[in-house]
């Protein structure tokens, strides 16, 4: 055998060893075990629901009389807005029911000028809350109680907000729904953010700007269409938006990716700047560790970015 193919030979052996080498040590086995960990820990999380949060919803319809028609919506119902206010909301009551182990939290407000409790209290019993509702529909005094020649948005929402403050626990999510534009205070959303309200706001008609900034500025959600959507609006945005554990998902996903990175720590030191770049082990070993180090900062950026909230932090 010729002195090149001996030394050819003898580098094969020498990366063969030295990667069976990096897989001995903690530094490799300790990430890959992270990795498996939450790679398990993320599959969990999307095929099981695990980690969906407690979530209070107080729901603010607007009925002032431009409500009690369908204020030239798409033809072919002859429903009110107002009417297709309240089939959302029990269109959202039996989502809460059916798909939820632990059901949010509810309370309904009636809003004009005025603002008026359609159900006493907050609570997740979907068939007391819809009975509560029928029956404040139905009182007469109802439409006098809260002036349906004005619309005070404002008012609506620091009532919602001032009602999800007292519960200690839970996130905190007011869903407003509107026909009108109008103008949200700078004072009323600094209330909300301060409480950890989120302003999640539906408009009827035409797009609003000013709703749109409120609900952005607290990292609630605007959406905007017809009122024959509205069921769909609260079931399968808000009510999925509301009650999703995707941020733990991310968690997970992100905490797996910082594992890998360290598990890699050793290959890219003898594989890579090593063997391939021919770097001293001085300077291999602080680019891998720098590398590692690198993702486990900008990682939970990202994950704060993508998800909106770290779950260990805030569920909400």
């Amino acid at each position: 055998m010729s002195i090149s193919s001996r030394k050819r030979q003898a580098n094969s052996s020498n990366k063969t060893l030295s990667l069976r080498e990096a897989t001995r040590y903690p530094l490799f086995k300790i990430p890959l075990m992270a990795l498996i960990i939450c790679l398990i820990l993320a599959l969990l999380c999307g095929l099981l629901g695990l980690g969906r949060p407690q979530v209070n919803v107080a729901i603010s319809l607007d009925l002032s009389s431009s409500t009690y028609t369908n204020n030239g919506q798409t033809v072919g119902t002859s429903k009110t807005i107002q009417e297709q206010e309240i089939e959302a909301v029990y269109a959202y009551l039996d989502y809460n029911q059916q798909r939820l182990k632990r059901p949010n939290q509810v309370q309904v407000f009636g809003f004009g000028g005025n603002v008026q409790p359609l159900t006493p209290d907050f609570s997740n019993d979907t068939s007391t809350v819809k009975s509560q509702l029928m029956s404040a529909i139905a009182n007469p005094n109802l439409i006098s109680a809260i002036l349906p020649e004005l619309t005070d948005i404002n008012r609506a929402i620091s009532t919602g907000t001032n009602a999800l403050s007292t519960i200690p626990q839970g996130c905190r999510e007011l869903l407003l729904v509107t026909d009108g534009e109008a103008t949200v205070s700078p004072e009323t959303i600094a209330n909300a953010a301060f409480n950890r309200v989120k302003l999640n706001i539906v408009v009827v008609g035409d797009q609003s700007p000013t709703l749109q900034s409120a609900a952005i500025a607290t990292g609630g959600i605007y959406l905007s269409g017809e009122a024959q959507t509205l069921d769909r609006l609260f079931t399968q945005r808000l009510f999925s938006h509301f009650n999703s554990n995707l941020p733990w998902v991310i968690f997970w996903l992100g905490c797996a990716w910082i594992s890998l990175m360290w598990m890699l720590c050793l290959p890219l030191n003898r594989l890579i700047f090593q063997q391939v770049m021919k770097l001293n082990w001085h300077k291999a070993s602080q680019l891998a560790l720098a590398n590692a180090l690198f993702w486990t900062v900008v990682t939970p950026c990202i994950i704060w970015g993508v998800a909106g909230t770290i779950p260990l932090i805030s569920g909400c």
